[in-house]
């Protein structure tokens, strides 16, 4: 379990994080959601220890992640923007991913790559791809390691329909697999039908934490986004859906 106690964070005059605690457990998807600006990828950055907080503190299983290899061998991270600046082949870009273990293993990265649905891109430079099939390979390096914390800043962005859900899939099995999973979503519906919980942020705070069931409601989301929302259903599937202003 990762645990985010009482975090809080300026950027200058601007207060980016404020008093957030939450949790990240083992076999469970978590989302965090918000507008634009809630501080979403602030607190994925501190909770990957890639952003020191002014106060609070981050632990996993209780222990303080201060040594950056230790760090690195229990959670992988993937940001919103992945910046290659020379053109690796997607199979080294995977492999980039057991650096922190200090090995190399083919194996492992083929069977990455296969589990994302980018085996056929294990040969071509990575900026070759589209964003969507990049996107597929960044994951790959995401999962190689085996990590037991994985952190996902918006990683169905770049995404079509099909490959959102193939990416949520594969989160659902690393979390039915033990793993304590924590993503950034815009897309509601994902959250509703893939996540455990969700942590609902809204300038820097939480609002609240919880079955994504309960906590998206119109009443809820409408103050948040700044626009009306309703429920709706279609073969037995419930929706949260954006009311036409």
């Amino acid at each position: 379990m990762l645990e985010l106690s009482h975090i809080s964070h300026r950027f200058g005059e601007k207060s980016v994080l404020r008093d957030v605690s939450c949790r990240f457990e083992v076999g469970k998807i978590s989302a965090l959601i918000g507008p634009n600006g809630a501080g979403k990828t602030s607190l994925l950055r501190v909770a990957a220890g890639l952003q020191k907080p002014d106060s609070g503190t981050v632990h996993l299983d209780g222990v303080a992640l201060i040594d950056p290899q230790v760090r690195a061998r229990k959670l992988a991270y993937l940001p919103q923007f992945q910046n290659i600046t020379w053109p690796l082949l997607c199979r080294d870009v995977v492999a980039l991913g057991l650096l922190p273990f200090g090995i190399k293993d083919a194996v492992r990265v083929e069977a990455a790559l296969d589990l994302c649905g980018a085996a056929q891109f294990a040969d071509r430079p990575i900026d070759t791809l589209s964003g969507g099939e990049a996107a597929r390979v960044h994951m790959a390096r995401l999962m190689v390691g085996d990590v037991p914390l994985l952190l996902l800043d918006e990683p169905v962005q770049s995404l079509d329909a099909a490959g959102a859900q193939a990416v949520m899939r594969l989160l659902r099995q690393a979390a039915k697999d033990g793993k304590a999973v924590a993503l950034v979503l815009h897309d509601l519906n994902l959250a509703q039908h893939y996540c455990d919980e969700v942590v609902l942020m809204d300038e820097g705070a939480i609002i609240g934490q919880g079955a994504p069931q309960e906590l998206f409601t119109p009443a809820t989301l409408a103050p948040i986004f700044d626009i009306e929302f309703t429920r709706a259903a279609a073969n037995g599937v419930d929706y949260i859906l954006p009311q036409r202003s």
